[in-house]
């Protein structure tokens, strides 16, 4: 059961293990909740699906609102029961509840079932007869079943497919007991009915499983309280509506209103074939969504001939309802889409900005322009030779603490930084010794060396030699005097 459906469920793959193991195990498996043991199963053979989505959804349309009917119960959060008796004007013979015996989610499917229920239970516990009422008539309605919408009870609207423009899917499974009459439709969120208008997806009738009737409701011309129909029928493989899963479709646009099943349009109803008030021109009046099961009623009459009221009292069919072995009496909802006209955010222009493809481009340049500036810190050097310009890089990343202040020749910033180093108050001499001091630190290691340290170092020398110079001439003069001295006494001895 699940392993042919979730094929069938496009871009969507989360169906639960524990299903898809059920399904694996055989068609033996209810789909109806425990209490609901009237309805027919769902075997493997009856959840295949040849239906897809039409190529303009995959193309521009993105999905908005979903319900797979994955979980144990109605998500209420996206759903709203609908109770009492819903049209006692067509003279519909159910009334709707919340009970798990109605509506209830199972293995994967929304069950709509209808049951024979002729007595229901007052608040002090008496029994008695279940009936509808229509105006000063009261009338007997001894069934159950559900009915759930995107509205809550209260009104308050869970979801609207948005009058702007939207495709509305469901797949579903019509339960073949004879008096059902079963609906995929929903109405406008601006105003009451009918001038909110309303769309049918489709409405079945038990008996003939061919009947898949499509209606635009909208007010009619002279009696707004009436409404005007524009009717079609699906086409297709419509037989087979009881016994297989189909799609159910609509797309509204601003110029049709359109149908399909399984994916195929069917028919078309133009805005401009709607006479007098059309509340679907009005962008602002979103649908409602409906899904239900309705009991007898007027609209059970033959299409062919509209006097045959044949199944329009349910009571004649009591054992569609009764039986697990009779007729199929739940309406089984695999899952509810819908889809909007993507926004230019949402096409794919994000797939189309390679921005990160130009980006390294232009990352590499940007090394290339590194070197450029370093050459533009010393113009003189640039029209000279590489070694010239390598040899500059390393000198002004190191001293540049120190080169910076003696770069500006004006004498008061320069007095002001080296002060510290050095203790000379006076600018004069204090000037070229930093300038010197730090032109042999940062060229010694290379090859500047040699150049000037041949006039410091013949100055440093000339200091000690002064002072020996003097000791020696003072000693030369001694000496001098005293052999001239010795000279002279000896020569006036002799004499």
């Amino acid at each position: 059961m699940k392993t042919s459906r979730q094929s069938t469920r496009p871009g969507l793959s989360k169906l639960p293990l524990m299903a898809v193991m059920t399904v694996a195990m055989g068609a033996s498996v209810a789909v109806m909740p425990m209490s609901a043991a009237t309805a027919a199963p769902v075997s493997a053979e009856n959840t295949t699906s040849t239906a897809g989505l039409p190529s303009f959804v995959a193309r521009d349309y993105k999905m908005t609102f979903h319900d797979e009917f994955d979980g144990t119960k109605l998500d209420t959060t996206k759903w709203g029961y609908q109770y009492g008796c819903f049209d006692p004007a067509q003279r519909s013979q159910a009334q709707y509840t919340d009970s798990p015996d109605n509506v209830s989610v199972r293995d994967g499917y929304l069950n709509l079932t209808a049951r024979y229920s002729p007595m229901k239970t007052k608040w002090d516990g008496t029994q008695i007869p279940r009936t509808c009422k229509h105006g000063s008539v009261t009338y007997d309605a001894p069934f159950t079943s559900g009915m759930i919408t995107t509205k809550t009870k209260d009104g308050k609207v869970l979801y609207a497919a948005p009058g702007t423009g939207f495709y509305a899917e469901a797949r579903i499974k019509l339960p073949s007991a004879r008096p059902s009459w079963s609906a995929f439709w929903g109405t406008g969120t601006k105003g009451a009915y009918p001038a909110n208008g309303e769309i049918d997806v489709f409405e079945s009738k038990g008996y003939d499983p061919t009947h898949l009737m499509s209606n635009v409701h909208t007010p009619r011309i002279g009696d707004p309280k009436k409404t005007t129909q524009h009717q079609g029928m699906m086409t297709g493989d419509t037989a087979s509506s009881q016994s297989t899963f189909h799609t159910y479709g609509v797309r509204k646009t601003a110029d049709a209103i359109e149908f399909y099943f399984d994916g195929q349009k069917t028919h078309t109803v133009k805005m401009s074939d709607i006479k007098g008030d059309n509340p679907f021109l009005d962008k602002d009046n979103n649908l409602v969504l409906m899904l239900n099961q309705m009991v007898g009623g007027s609209y059970l009459a033959k299409q062919s001939n509209w006097s045959d009221k044949t199944y329009v009292d349910a009571t004649k069919y009591v054992d569609d309802y009764k039986n697990a072995d009779g007729k199929g009496a739940t309406m089984y909802v695999d899952y509810v889409r819908v889809y909007e006209p993507k926004t230019e955010a949402d096409k794919p222009v994000q797939s189309e900005t390679p921005a990160p493809t130009p980006t390294p481009t232009l990352t590499q340049p940007e090394p290339s322009v590194t070197p450029a500036p370093v050459q533009t810190e010393k113009p003189a050097p640039a029209p000279t030779t590489a070694p010239a310009p390598v040899q500059t890089k390393p000198e002004p990343s190191a001293p540049t603490q120190s080169a910076q202040p003696v770069a500006p020749v004006t004498p008061t910033p320069a007095p002001t930084k080296l002060a510290p180093t050095q203790p000379t108050p006076t600018p004069t001499p204090v000037q070229p010794s930093p300038s010197q001091s730090a032109n042999q630190r940062t060229q010694p290691e290379p090859s500047v060396k040699p150049a000037q340290p041949q006039k410091p170092q013949s100055k440093k020398p000339s200091a000690d030699r002064k002072v020996t110079t003097i000791v020696y001439s003072r000693y030369h003069w001694v000496t001098t005097i005293w052999q001239g001295l010795r000279k002279w006494v000896i020569t006036v001895w002799l004499w």
